[in-house]
């Protein structure tokens, strides 16, 4: 009898620990910009719901004068940090925080990105639902007030900033609907699309593991995530765009308040020897 109520009790505390163990690893690469990441934080329990999470943010380098006292006042047990000496860029930021979690959902999230409530809850029931959808992403706006460069072409207030990647008939990969209205009718009919933006992207742990992870070889960062998304389209999976899980996006942010660059021109060098035979034009999808 004994033995049978010992076996019974580990039996019960192995189940709580599974049940209180997080549905969802939340990445959040940052440097500086700690005004931005305050709102990140603040929305993140609202967006996942009913789900349970945890947050792993990796500091690529900010100043420790500034760094020091912002980590300071962060108490929450479900949020973890991780110090990098230097900017190590966004492809390597994101594989540190992924390699902190056991999750099987990841959610990749830049700083300057706000998310409305539900939004990360709408992508993972999006992804329950359906198996063979590998990676989701998130409306995501421009700001209605930004403290960068905004004009009815440059950040339009309120409106689209991602739904969704796609390829031109040059291969040239491009936000589609980028500067709409977010309630337009073709806005909204977008689902599945060619690639999404890793500023907001679900994925599934075991995906992102076999698919190698974020390939570092983008240095500080652009095109990592559209090379994920497609060797994960290679796998037989698809990538969609939630149109409920919306969020605001600060585009730039730190890189144009700290005057960091990106290799734009590079990457894209390095993306199309690697992707060149195998791209499909994608932009009729939405026509």
């Amino acid at each position: 009898m004994a033995k049978r109520k010992r076996h019974t009790t580990a039996k019960k505390q192995r189940t709580d620990s599974i049940a209180s163990s997080p549905s969802v690893n939340i990445v959040i690469p940052v440097y500086q910009r700690f005004d931005l990441l305050s709102e990140c934080l603040r929305a993140i329990p609202d967006a996942v719901g009913e789900y349970d999470y945890s947050v792993v943010i990796v500091d690529n380098g900010s100043p420790p004068e500034v760094a020091n006292d912002f980590y300071a006042g962060i108490c929450d047990p479900k949020i973890k940090i991780i110090h990098n000496k230097e900017n190590r860029g966004f492809p390597r930021a994101c594989n540190q925080g992924f390699n902190h979690g056991f999750a099987p959902y990841v959610m990749f999230l830049n700083d300057d990105v706000i998310l409305k409530p539900n939004s990360i809850s709408y992508m993972m029931k999006e992804m329950d639902a359906d198996p063979k959808i590998g990676i989701s992403g998130a409306k995501l706006l421009f700001p209605d007030t930004t403290d960068l460069p905004q004009t009815e072409t440059e950040r339009p207030a309120g409106k689209i900033q991602h739904v969704g990647l796609a390829t031109n008939i040059r291969a040239e990969i491009f936000h589609i609907f980028i500067g709409w209205s977010p309630d337009n009718p073709k806005v909204l009919a977008v689902r599945d699309v060619y690639a999404v933006t890793g500023a907001a992207m679900l994925v599934r742990r075991s995906l992102f593991s076999k698919a190698g992870k974020f390939n570092e070889i983008y240095g500080q960062g652009t095109y990592e995530d559209v090379d994920m998304c497609l060797t994960i389209r290679q796998m037989g999976y698809n990538i969609i765009v939630v149109q409920d899980a919306r969020g605001i996006h600060h585009t730039g942010a730190t890189a144009l308040t700290y005057n960091i660059g990106f290799p734009l021109n590079e990457n894209r060098m390095i993306f199309m020897q690697r992707w060149q035979k195998n791209l499909d034009w994608s932009e009729w999808w939405h026509e």
